[in-house]
C-alpha cells in the first residue's frame, strides 16, 4: 500500500478521483480558513456555509453520506498547488472563476455557485461616501486574490493613489483594519459583509456603494477528469435545481 502514490496520481490530470474518493472512503474538501456564510467551523468544529454544502453534497452522491467530507482550511495562495498536487479533491473557496486560471492551470471550474463583485469597507471615522474618495488611502488586501489587479485597475483609471497593506488570510486581513493598519478593507462584497461581522464592533465600519468587478464564483476540480468534473457540475446543478 502506498498512500503517497494515491495522492499523486490525480496531480497528473489522468483521471480516477472517483475511485480515489471511493477507496479512501472520503471526499478531501479544499475550504477558505474561516469565512461566514461559505465556510467556516462552529465550536464543535463542524463546519458550515454555502461552500460546504457543495462539498457536502457531492459526498453524498459518491459516497452516500454528506457526513464523509474531510475539510481542509486553505489560504487564497494555496488553494490551487493543494488541488493539482491532489492534496484535495476538490476546491469550493469562494474562488473567482477567470480566463487565466480556466486557462492555464490546469484546472475546471463546475459552474457557478455565488455572483459576486469587489467593493471597499471602510471606517466610519473617515466619513468617506464613495471609493473615488480614497485617494491616498492604505489598502487592506488578502495575497494570491483576483482583488489585488482590480485594485490596482480601478485606482489607475479613477487617477487615484494608494497603499497595499497585504495579508495571507481574511481573518489576517480584517485584524490589520480593525487595528488601524489600513484605511480600507477590499474584497468581495460578500465577503467584506461577513468580515464585518467579525469586527468588535460592526457599526464602526460600513461598505461603499460601489462594486468595481464581476466575480463569478465556483467549485473547481483538475482538468483530466471527465467523469469527475460531471459529478461535480451535476451535484451543483441539482443544488441550483433544488433552490
Amino acid at each position: 500500500m502506498a498512500p503517497a502514490a494515491k495522492k499523486a496520481e490525480p496531480a497528473k490530470a489522468s483521471g480516477g478521483t472517483l475511485a480515489a474518493v471511493k477507496a479512501k472512503g472520503m471526499l478531501t474538501c479544499g475550504v477558505s480558513t474561516g469565512l461566514p456564510g461559505f465556510s467556516v467551523p462552529d465550536k464543535s468544529n463542524k463546519w458550515a456555509g454555502l461552500d460546504v454544502d457543495v462539498c457536502r453534497a457531492v459526498a453524498a452522491a459518491v459516497l452516500g453520506s454528506a457526513d464523509k467530507v474531510k475539510f481542509t482550511p486553505l489560504t487564497a495562495k494555496e488553494r490551487f498547488t493543494a488541488l493539482q498536487s491532489g492534496e484535495i479533491d476538490i476546491l469550493s473557496r469562494n474562488t473567482t472563476w477567470t480566463h487565466t486560471r480556466d486557462t492555464s492551470l490546469g484546472l475546471n471550474f463546475a459552474g457557478v455557485n455565488y455572483y459576486d463583485g469587489q467593493g471597499f469597507m471602510v471606517n466610519t471615522k473617515l466619513g468617506v461616501k464613495s471609493a473615488k474618495e480614497l485617494n491616498g488611502a492604505a489598502v487592506c488586501i488578502q495575497a494570491g486574490t483576483t482583488t489585488e489587479l482590480n485594485l490596482a485597475d480601478y485606482f489607475r483609471f479613477n487617477n487615484l493613489k494608494y497603499k497595499s497593506v497585504v495579508f495571507d488570510t481574511s481573518d489576517q486581513s480584517v485584524k490589520g483594519f480593525e487595528s488601524g493598519r489600513c484605511d480600507v478593507l477590499t474584497s468581495d462584497q460578500s465577503q467584506l459583509y461577513a468580515l464585518r461581522t467579525k469586527l468588535q464592533n460592526p457599526n464602526n465600519a460600513v461598505v461603499l456603494p460601489e462594486v468595481i468587478s464581476k466575480e463569478p464564483l465556483g467549485p473547481v476540480v483538475r482538468q483530466g477528469d471527465d467523469q469527475w468534473f460531471n459529478i461535480v457540475r451535476w451535484s451543483l446543478n441539482a443544488m441550483i435545481t433544488a433552490e
